[in-house]
């Protein structure tokens, strides 16, 4: 079993094209960490893994606090590279790039900013991990970005990739993903850690 968490909300990143921008959680980011350790304290896995920047390095914290892992770090997992465009405002890419916005609505699959990753760079990137996760043969949690998230979802559900931003993994929500000889299966998205039943 894969447990997938998207970190707690970060500082400052609302109308931002947040990559490996490296920002903290927010105060409501670190409230959602918590909430999501003490769900997660109920939970058995193995072995806890988290992308190296530092709001997902945070969350993860928090759940070393009430779970036996210890968090390792796994750079496969980190948010995509958004090159030239990392940590500036929606409006501002689209004022100073409007060619290359376009170009990127055309194609989200293979289009890379300047300087950047396409979300085929990072599938091929987050397999090299997965393939880590799933040799392990053991319960995982994995603290990643919404983008990786989306990348698993959509190895194992096989959407297209230029579909990817139909689906929108939430802060501190939790998907799980399931391991079989015949690859992923979904079992669960956007658990929110407050109110609904644990993944069995």
């Amino acid at each position: 079993m894969i447990i997938l968490v998207r970190h707690g909300e970060a500082e400052k990143a609302e109308g931002r094209a947040i990559g490996q921008t490296d920002l903290p959680l927010s105060e409501n980011g670190r409230k959602q960490a918590t909430l999501l350790a003490e769900y997660l304290s109920n939970v058995p896995f193995e072995h806890l893994y988290t992308s190296p920047l530092l709001r997902t390095r945070e969350t993860a914290a928090k759940i070393e606090k009430t779970c036996t892992p210890k968090a390792v770090l796994c750079p496969e997992f980190a948010e995509i590279n958004l090159g030239d465009w990392d940590g500036i405002s929606f409006k501002q890419i689209k004022n100073e790039f409007p060619n290359e916005y376009i170009k990127r609505g055309q194609d989200l699959a293979n289009y890379r900013p300047p300087n950047g990753e396409s979300f085929t760079d990072l599938k091929k990137r987050v397999q090299s991990g997965l393939k880590k996760i799933i040799d392990l043969d053991s319960p995982v949690v994995i603290v990643t970005h919404a983008g990786v998230i989306r990348i698993m979802l959509h190895i194992a559900l096989e959407f297209p990739l230029n579909n990817i931003f139909k689906i929108s993994p939430l802060h501190c929500n939790i998907t799980v993903l399931k391991i079989n000889p015949a690859g992923l299966t979904l079992e669960n998205f956007n658990i929110p850690p407050d109110r609904t039943p644990r993944p069995a």
